[in-house]
């Protein structure tokens, strides 16, 4: 109803938590700020294995659609090609949470400095204390901040790094304009992330086809973590539901290619796929990561329904790596 602004699910979960005593739980969501409830969705360092990146066989699949290499993942295809006669080079990155990414990075290209940024502090004391642990906390400057509102010199960063944070960004063309100013000339922006629908508002073929995947499961493989409850069907979330848990949640997912395009010179596009699995795999993901026959079995099928779609171009890839560089500015 109304566009799927809400739908009859909230209605039954409203009252469901109104009967076990949780209205003044809802009414601080309703009523928070929109920075505030960003800030609490992404205060945990620690979360249970539940989603699709998770499955180590999902993290292959990524590798291999990216790399040509099942063992070789992304950090290390683009360090490779664009970074191996690079030196000192001087990085930011743009809500970087717990600073996992950044590490990575330091290990396999040559950072003089990474100054990386979230509006998270239990995120950057994590980041903070685990660069310190592998000798990194020199190289790279963990910040609690807003990178709408930090001060950069113009002209400054040989490299910005935006992984899995940019769909999370608004106003997008914004935060845009102002990477192309941090950026040197020709400098690299390097963005891993979710181009998916806005809102994760699903086309009703995804959820045809997730759901028909969903049904053939055994029970086993679609029972949530700690809990005897089976996951028997996805729903398309309603605006509201995704506005009040995470109010930045795929907000303008769908303009970050276009808006790439516009304002970067796109070199490379690695598309690896997502669009049926994320879902799919939501909440469930914990039962997937043996590497017994079964378990690869149904994984298998599960990839190959999702290639096979893609490949007929019946569905777009959700998720893509794509390398832009700054382009050069008009002299004055």
């Amino acid at each position: 109803m109304f566009n799927n602004l809400v739908n009859s699910r909230d209605l039954l979960r409203l009252g469901r938590k109104i009967t076990k005593g949780q209205f003044d739980r809802i009414f601080l969501k309703l009523t928070s700020k929109k920075k505030e409830k960003v800030k609490k969705a992404w205060k945990f360092t620690q979360v249970p294995p539940t989603n699709w990146w998770d499955i180590p066989a999902v993290q292959e699949r990524w590798n291999y659609l990216i790399s040509g290499n099942p063992k070789v993942d992304y950090y290390e295809y683009v360090s490779r090609k664009y970074f191996s006669r690079k030196k000192n080079l001087k990085g930011l990155s743009l809500a970087c949470g717990t600073g996992h990414r950044e590490l990575r990075w330091v290990k396999l290209a040559d950072f003089k400095k990474i100054d990386a940024y979230d509006l998270s502090k239990s995120a950057i004391k994590y980041a903070r204390k685990q660069a310190k642990k592998k000798g990194y906390d020199k190289i790279i400057n963990y910040q609690v901040a807003d990178v709408y509102d930090v001060k950069m010199q113009r002209d400054f960063y040989d490299v910005v790094l935006v992984e899995h944070s940019l769909h999370h960004f608004s106003p997008l063309k914004e935060i845009l304009l102002r990477v192309k100013n941090f950026l040197k000339p020709n400098g690299f922006l390097i963005v891993n992330e979710f181009v998916g629908p806005t809102r994760f508002q699903l086309t009703d073929k995804q959820l045809e086809i997730i759901n028909n995947l969903l049904s053939i499961l055994p029970d086993k493989y679609k029972t949530r973590w700690k809990s005897n409850s089976i996951k028997s069907k996805v729903f398309r979330p309603s605006k509201l539901s995704m506005i009040l848990d995470d109010p930045s949640e795929a907000v303008e997912s769908l303009k970050i290619l276009p808006l790439l395009n516009q304002i970067f010179n796109v070199i490379e596009i690695k598309k690896y796929g997502g669009t049926i699995l994320q879902f799919l795999f939501s909440e469930i993901a914990h039962n997937f990561l043996s590497d017994d026959k079964e378990t690869q079995r149904i994984l298998r099928l599960c990839f190959e329904v999702e290639d096979l779609l893609l490949k007929n171009k019946e569905i777009q890839s959700d998720f893509v790596i794509v390398v832009c560089r700054n382009r050069q500015r008009a002299p004055c």
